[in-house]
């Protein structure tokens, strides 16, 4: 399930898409066989509910928060017409999802921006199966809201004994109910001190949002005794690595990035910002219980979802703080996980070595390699041979690392050997290092980026081009 496609493949059955990307889908293309969905995002100012009497005005995709849900069919083509009626330029960039570099979606990299009053035409093969996202990729205007849930699904329906009962999307974000752009200037102002002692400045978030919505407004996760749920959890936060957890009830593992995992059972897991996990939950434990998340370094919940069983006349109770238990518990480490199939050894040449720097008190930039993008030099490597980044984070903070184009393997954790699972971001501990392998496979300029959006704004992304 959810294999990785090849790239030579995958470009194979792109057709060129990039140059379908600004006409209508051609007779010649559609005798492919290929299905193709078609969808609009419109990208404009709404007002949205974030909870009970808490309007927030503020960007959003067709007016909803988070943008509707897009679910597809692995091989089907996918087409997505942007019209911006923001007052600023936009782009939508596809996480996770291996499309052709015109498609990527890199304002000024890939494309030029689309402007007020105009759009845009995106196009692409929907492959591999997995769990990813869209969002903006122009500025901060992630952390307004411009996001969305997309699902690809297996071309091949899986077993029905292998099928959950019930799914859940679930899209994690951090609510900053001030403009974006005011935020940064107080973490370039607030930088100095804060760096040296903390690795900079954070946004000053008023909450935390699953699906939209603060704990008094998140709607319950309905279940039935005996039922397997599937939770896809997706963190689309623009500065929070979260931890969630559920409480009375053990999570098992199944992807990585929407890539298959052999199933690893925990407690909690953490959850870097790009990054998404599929869990399955056996609802063997009847009543109502909560489904915690929370920024990883507080016990203090951040959003509280019930988790209820059909027939129960209980309430969730308020959490003040994380459940011993679950604290107490497995947390789930790359070190826990083995692909579901094994591949055999990309075998790199050499590495290149990134270094990651900055937030300290004599400067507000982040870097990789000493340079602050877009003043940094381009990484080149070579077309058609495996390539090992060998990065290693020299700040005293999280750095959840995400690479364009690609998936890469993840073959060593602070000089902990791993088995190579599929990803295509990673998050990077303070002083530690991760050791990623790739094919390069698929031709163009791709970025290697941060996805706390602050510290790629301050810096922190260089482009790699082959």
């Amino acid at each position: 399930m959810g294999n990785p496609v090849g790239r030579r493949e995958f470009l194979h059955r792109s057709l060129g898409a990039a140059a379908l990307a600004a006409a209508p889908l051609p007779f010649w293309a559609r005798q492919i066989g290929a299905p193709v969905r078609e969808f609009s995002l419109t990208a404009a100012v709404s007002d949205v509910s974030v909870g009970p009497g808490i309007r927030w005005r503020t960007w959003t995709y067709n007016g909803v928060l988070p943008g509707r849900e897009r679910r597809v069919r692995e091989g089907e083509r996918v087409r997505v017409i942007l019209r911006n009626e923001l007052p600023d330029p936009t782009s939508i960039h596809w996480h996770g999802v291996p499309v052709i570099n015109a498609m990527d979606g890199v304002a000024g990299l890939t494309q030029q921006p689309v402007m007020p009053g105009e759009s845009f035409v995106y196009e692409f093969i929907a492959a591999p199966a997995g769990t990813y996202f869209y969002h903006a990729h122009v500025g901060l205007q992630l952390d307004r809201g411009l996001y969305g849930a997309l699902i690809v699904e297996p071309a091949e329906e899986p077993l029905l004994s292998a099928s959950p009962d019930r799914e859940y999307v679930l899209l994690l974000d951090d609510w900053l109910n001030i403009e974006p752009e005011a935020a940064l200037a107080r973490m370039r102002q607030g930088g100095g001190m804060g760096g040296m002692m903390g690795g900079g400045a954070e946004p000053p978030y008023a909450g935390y949002l699953v699906n939209g919505k603060l704990t008094a407004a998140a709607a319950p996760l309905a279940v039935a005794w005996g039922q397997r749920i599937k939770l896809r959890i997706i963190n689309a936060s623009s500065a929070t690595t979260h931890r969630v957890g559920l409480a009375g009830h053990q999570l098992v593992v199944t992807h990585a990035d929407g890539q298959p995992v052999r199933p690893v059972t925990v407690d909690t897991l953490v959850v870097g910002m790009g990054e998404r996990y599929d869990v399955v939950v056996t609802a063997d434990n009847p009543g109502v219980w909560p489904l915690l998340v929370g920024t990883v370094d507080s016990a203090v919940p951040g959003v509280v979802v019930p988790f209820a069983y059909a027939g129960s006349n209980d309430r969730v109770r308020p959490v003040s703080v994380w459940p011993p238990a679950l604290l107490r518990g497995r947390t789930l480490r790359y070190a826990d996980l083995a692909p579901e199939r094994a591949a055999p050894p990309l075998r790199p040449l050499a590495a290149l070595d990134l270094v990651l720097g900055g937030g300290m008190m004599w400067s507000t930039a982040w870097t990789i390699n000493g340079q602050a993008y877009p003043r940094a030099d381009v990484l080149p490597i070579t077309a058609g041979r495996p390539v090992r980044l060998s990065i290693f984070n020299a700040t005293m903070v999280r750095h959840p690392m995400h690479l364009h184009g690609q998936f890469f393997r993840v073959m060593n954790v602070s000089g902990t050997p791993l088995p190579g699972i599929t990803k295509d971001t990673v998050l990077v501990d303070p002083m530690g290092r991760v050791d990623l392998d790739f094919e390069a496979d698929n031709p163009g300029k791709w970025l290697l980026h941060c996805h706390h959006l602050y510290h790629v704004e301050m810096g922190m992304a260089r482009v790699i081009a082959y």
